[in-house]
């Protein structure tokens, strides 16, 4: 007799957005980070929901609206704005892995089920994490679809055409806030339920949490494909910290950002800025700050501190390599999602070091400031003097 294969979490598959407007939110990820179109699910009596997916090398996104009053997906837009619903992987051994959950006491809101059309079936089920927020895992041996049962495919949008590629090619990691003392809980529902394990980061090894005042913590999936982190509140040098402020204006538990990955990230924050899309900066004295760090620093940054300033690129580094990540803005009306570009160089961090780096930078500019404001005051009392 053989052995069933282990239940386990393979990779990403897609992300779900709730979202007001599914059709203007897709449109954000096609004009500003060069999505493509992928297909649409038009809603139904029986599902009143409209669905648009874009996809990006690896990367697809369905963004889903209500289209009646009532439901889930209004209640939960109504409390949390737009947001990630949901985190689908795709999974080896489903029943093995719903069994292992059910087990462990995870909330299953959808037991294993099947989607069939002319392309073959589909096989899922969902479970509830941390907040409002759930997991799909989906079985799709036997799919040959576009993406799921009851999709239609979409014309390329020609906008495409006339920008530049911005070369997102996967998502690197999914990062969530939890609200306060419910970081280990979340951490031990991956280990109990999804046959994850702890992930240690090279940030863990530093005492960052007066500058980033959050916890944090990560699990992986067996392959290393799916990396998941999460952050709560911890008292810092702040009065507030990221992680609160996140679950106050989201009302709950959620995802904070995802981070896509991408070869070349001077290109991609280029071309980015060329679609239009909201990058933050960062303070001069940043740049002056790693260029002082860096030279006692084996590590040499192939692409040139210039080149990350002018395209507002921060960078984490030890005495092994560096990775580079770049942020958006928040891409909805409240302040909680926003997405992460980020580039490796022998490196497995989340850029914590940025936290004490950026901090120290602001503080320099201030410092920068007041002696400015000090030598002018200088300059106006001997002018008076005279």
């Amino acid at each position: 007799m053989t052995k069933s294969a282990e239940g386990k979490v393979l990779n990403f598959d897609h992300l779900i957005f709730w979202v007001a407007n599914a059709k203007t939110a897709s449109s954000y990820f096609i004009t500003r980070f060069g999505f493509k179109p992928l297909a649409t699910r038009e809603p139904t009596e029986e599902r009143p929901v409209l669905s648009y997916a874009v996809k990006l090398n690896k990367v697809t996104i369905v963004f889903e609206s209500p289209t009646t009053v009532g439901g889930e997906i209004a209640k939960d837009l109504a409390a949390h704005g737009d947001f990630v619903k949901d985190v689908a992987f795709e999974v080896q051994n489903l029943d093995e892995l719903v069994r292992r959950a059910k087990k462990g006491g995870a909330e299953v809101i959808k037991d294993i089920s099947v989607e069939k059309d002319e392309s073959g079936s589909v096989r899922y089920a969902v479970l509830r994490t941390y907040g409002d927020n759930t997991h799909t895992l989906i079985d799709r041996t036997k799919y040959k679809g576009i993406l799921r049962p009851g999709f239609k495919p979409v014309k390329e949008d020609t906008i495409n055409e006339l920008l530049p590629d911005t070369n997102l090619m996967y998502i690197d990691h999914v990062e969530g806030n939890m609200a306060d003392g419910t970081l280990q809980d979340s951490v031990s529902w991956y280990e109990t339920n999804l046959n994850m394990h702890r992930f240690w980061c090279v940030d863990y090894s530093h005492d960052l949490v007066p500058y980033a005042c959050i916890n944090s913590a990560s699990v992986i999936n067996q392959d290393e494909t799916v990396l998941l982190s999460m952050n709560e509140a911890a008292k810092g040098l702040r009065p507030t910290s990221k992680a609160s402020e996140f679950v106050k204006a989201l009302g709950s538990s959620g995802v904070e950002h995802v981070a896509l990955y991408t070869d070349d990230i001077v290109a991609s924050m280029r071309n980015l800025k060329a679609r239009g899309a909201d990058i933050l900066t960062w303070p001069p004295t940043y740049y002056d700050l790693i260029r002082e760090k860096l030279k006692d620093s084996p590590v040499r940054v192939a692409e040139g501190i210039d080149a990350l300033q002018a395209n507002n690129i921060l960078i984490d580094f030890d005495e092994r390599g560096y990775m580079l990540q770049a942020f958006t803005k928040h891409v909805q009306a409240r302040p909680t999602l926003f997405i992460e570009i980020l580039q490796r160089r022998n490196h497995r961090g989340f850029g914590a070091m940025n936290y004490k780096w950026v901090f120290e930078a602001i503080e320099r500019l201030d410092s920068t400031a007041d002696k400015e404001i000090e030598e002018k005051m200088k300059n106006t009392n001997l002018n008076s003097k005279a």
